[in-house]
């Protein structure tokens, strides 16, 4: 497809996706349900022009494709149109070892305004080995573009078997101008477990990079082993953490609470659900500061706002990603299917978490995270500071926040 008949497809996906959402909000009475299909006239006769008197014949099937894909992405980062051949890849995938998440490369990815961001890279994985870092930028896909992939089918391309390979077009963060091809062997799905130590001054600290029930059990598990140790006080460390269900970042949010609410689920035909914190799941009441970053989101996010929301402790570091919602695979009548997000997580202010994230009450300053991803930093000579060290700014200002320290007035979340 040329740049130009490109174009056309972003140009008329967008303007399909404007007159249809206009049918949806004017909708509501009969002269509105009237004034509702008004834009589908409007889309046949664009239709009309474009294959009539567009400069060369175009493919209508990519064309459509292209607009429906537009219109499902404008939804949620997490929607999908999958057509036939998407959708085939897409079952495959999910009978992986890894569902079809894409983790068998060590890559946990999300798509956003066209462009596929890398949020987590697991230890140990090909991803970690071939340098690959949270924030890349993933460009292609065995030289596939990923701006005109749907979500759903971009981590159903990394999934795989164990022993198969996969090359990516990788944009790092510190030089998006130099992009690196790295070739990424799938192995067997081996998730970071919780990890856990005493600080200084009794200080307890506990990271943990994914979320899964077990994940969930080691983080309560690590807080009864530091509270025996004596500790008097604790980080929680969420950075980075973007995989896993959302569910247990109830489970995790609920091991700090004893009451108040944690969050709800609802959508327009969903069940709502409400989310109130048990006393008897609580395993400290002992202060509480949580580290999140641009990268933390889902299940960690829910747990740091309703950390923040009920006051039980204090966030640092940066604003979530915004992501956290309950997702309905759709076939339709021709092969193809929607991957619709059928439910979001609320706050207890009522607010969606995908709406903004969740902002730190104590963030760090924007000086101190330039340094941190400046270009010139982490390289042989000034190697970047691990998460969890001594030089670790997001750790220092945790620590500073917990013995009184911290100079920056807290925000409202």
């Amino acid at each position: 497809m040329s740049p130009r008949l490109k174009f056309g497809v972003v140009f008329f996906s967008t303007l399909l996706t404007l007159m249809l959402v206009i049918g949806a909000v004017t909708g509501k009475s009969k002269e509105k349900d009237d004034r509702a299909y008004r834009p589908l006239s409007v889309y046949t006769e664009v239709l009309a022009k474009i294959k009539g008197e567009y400069v060369e014949e175009p493919d209508m099937t990519k064309v459509t494709r292209g607009a429906l894909q537009g219109l499902v992405e404008y939804l949620d980062p997490l929607s999908s149109y999958l057509s036939a051949e998407q959708y085939k890849v897409f079952l495959d995938s999910q009978k992986n070892d890894d569902r079809g998440s894409g983790l068998s490369t060590g890559l946990i990815v999300q798509k956003r305004n066209s462009y596929t961001h890398t949020l987590t890279v697991l230890p140990g994985s090909s991803a970690a080995e071939a340098g690959i870092q949270p924030g890349d930028f993933i460009e292609a896909l065995d030289g596939l573009s990923t701006r005109v992939m749907p979500p759903a089918y971009l981590r159903s391309m990394l999934s795989g078997q164990p022993g198969t390979s996969i090359t990516v077009l990788v944009r790092p963060a510190r030089r998006p101008d130099e992009p690196v091809e790295r070739k990424l062997l799938r192995t067997k799905l081996n998730l970071p477990p919780v990890t856990s130590r005493m600080l200084a001054n009794g200080i307890g600290y506990i990271s943990a990079a994914v979320l899964d029930a077990e994940r969930t059990n080691e983080v309560g598990r690590a807080v009864k082993a530091l509270t025996a140790q004596g500790a008097a006080k604790f980080v929680l460390d969420l950075r980075g953490n973007a995989w896993g269900d959302p569910a247990e970042g109830v489970r995790l949010a609920n091991l700090f609470l004893s009451s108040g609410k944690i969050a709800t689920l609802k959508g327009q035909q969903y069940p709502e659900e409400s989310f109130d914190a048990a006393a008897q799941s609580s395993v400290t009441d002992l202060p509480l500061v949580v580290i999140t970053d641009r990268t933390t989101a889902g299940g960690a996010e829910i747990a740091a706002a309703a950390i923040l929301d009920n006051k039980r402790g204090e966030i640092t570091g940066e604003r979530t990603y915004g992501l956290a919602a309950v997702q309905k695979t759709i076939p339709l009548d021709d092969g193809a299917a929607l991957v619709l997000s059928v439910a979001k997580y609320y706050r207890g202010s009522g607010k969606a978490l995908e709406e903004g994230g969740v902002e730190p009450s104590y963030p760090l300053s924007a000086s101190e995270l330039r340094r941190f991803r400046s270009p010139d930093f982490g390289d042989e000579d000034t190697p970047a500071p691990k998460p969890g060290s001594d030089d670790d700014p997001f750790l220092k200002k945790a620590l500073e926040i917990l013995q009184g320290q911290a100079t920056s007035m807290p925000k409202a979340a």
